[in-house]
């Protein structure tokens, strides 16, 4: 989509890259149908999706699958028979790559939509098969008592990774890749940093020379809650360079802090706190100018709740919100 010349891909691009945009681009995650279904009792118009109502630049996946298969169900098989990788990641699956996606990216790109494809199937845990409690049990053994068998895991399922993305990427352009990491609690990661170095950033260092050669402008690790932040030095220097961070529950990972950490050149989707929306205007109010117009005035940062809006959050507050946004935006 076109707006004063300017396309929503190249807002984007310059807006995370620091390039200079006319204003940042106005985005959000989809509400949950719950949250849709209270709002429109209290005034979000029927007849208008939520991002037209908003003026809300969508981003749109290609349509990649790499979680192993069956899709979104446990593997803990991975670490106990070898034999079972190919039945979990096979690249000739059909059912990994949308229908059509080629036709489809290519005309999201001409109208200058926001594009973005998968690059990782879960993190270091879900490599290994973690679904519950007992195969996390198994996971963690598995690192100390056979590392090599751990390393050969990854290491397969980074190529797994890598010849999908080929696939994909030799055919499609995209903006950015996408990389999940829930590997911590609120107290810390389940391992240590050196660990992580080890088992992880191999496979981020392979999955990201294949970005780089496709000329994938932004690597950003998406993850939800949890304290990262002994880990992402080492992630950074592997190549990611942006960070969305949904459901901030640590003093540490909260973005001004981050951004002190890390400079500007890392940057920065989301980090205003959608629980303030639950609560009342002056709340709303605080959630907004606390953390927006300091990382807009160091820029490469695209403000946005830290979590999709939730059925809690009444359609007054979120609307007020949004003004709030658009008012910092014509401010400049």
């Amino acid at each position: 989509m076109i707006e004063d010349g300017i396309s929503q891909r190249q807002r984007f691009l310059a807006t995370l890259l620091g390039d200079g945009a006319d204003r940042f681009p106005f985005f959000d995650l989809e509400p949950e149908e719950e949250t849709l279904s209270r709002w429109h009792r209290e005034g979000l118009p029927r007849r208008k999706s939520f991002s037209t109502f908003f003026n809300l630049e969508t981003h749109h996946s290609v349509g990649l699958m790499l979680r192993s298969y069956p899709f979104f169900q446990k593997a803990s098989d991975l670490l106990k028979d070898p034999s079972s990788f190919k039945r979990h990641y096979n690249p000739d699956q059909r059912s990994r790559y949308a229908k059509g996606f080629v036709e489809r990216s290519e005309r999201f790109h001409q109208e200058g939509r926001v594009l973005y494809v998968d690059a990782s199937g879960g993190g270091l845990f879900q490599m290994l098969g973690v679904g519950d409690w007992d195969s996390l049990v198994s996971a963690c053994l598995a690192l100390f008592e056979d590392p090599r068998k751990v390393e050969d895991l990854v290491n397969r399922t980074t190529d797994f990774y890598c010849a999908c993305l080929e696939r994909v990427l030799s055919s499609v352009r995209v903006d950015y890749a996408s990389f999940y990491e829930p590997i911590a609690s609120n107290s810390g990661p389940l391992i240590s940093p050196e660990m992580f170095k080890r088992f992880a950033i191999p496979g981020y260092r392979k999955v990201i020379d294949l970005l780089v050669k496709y000329h994938i402008p932004l690597r950003i690790l998406c993850t939800t809650g949890g304290d990262l932040t002994c880990l992402l030095p080492s992630l950074i220097d592997a190549g990611i360079n942006g960070l969305w961070i949904s459901n901030i529950q640590s003093a540490r990972m909260q973005y001004p802090k981050l951004r002190h950490q890390f400079g500007a050149e890392v940057a920065l989707i989301g980090g205003i706190d959608s629980t303030a929306l639950a609560q009342d205007e002056t709340a709303v109010r605080k959630a907004v100018e606390e953390t927006v117009p300091g990382l807009l005035e160091s820029g490469h940062y695209l403000p946005c709740l830290d979590d999709r809006p939730r059925g809690n959050i009444p359609f007054a507050n979120y609307r007020l919100y949004r003004q709030i946004l658009e008012e910092i935006a014509r401010k400049g």
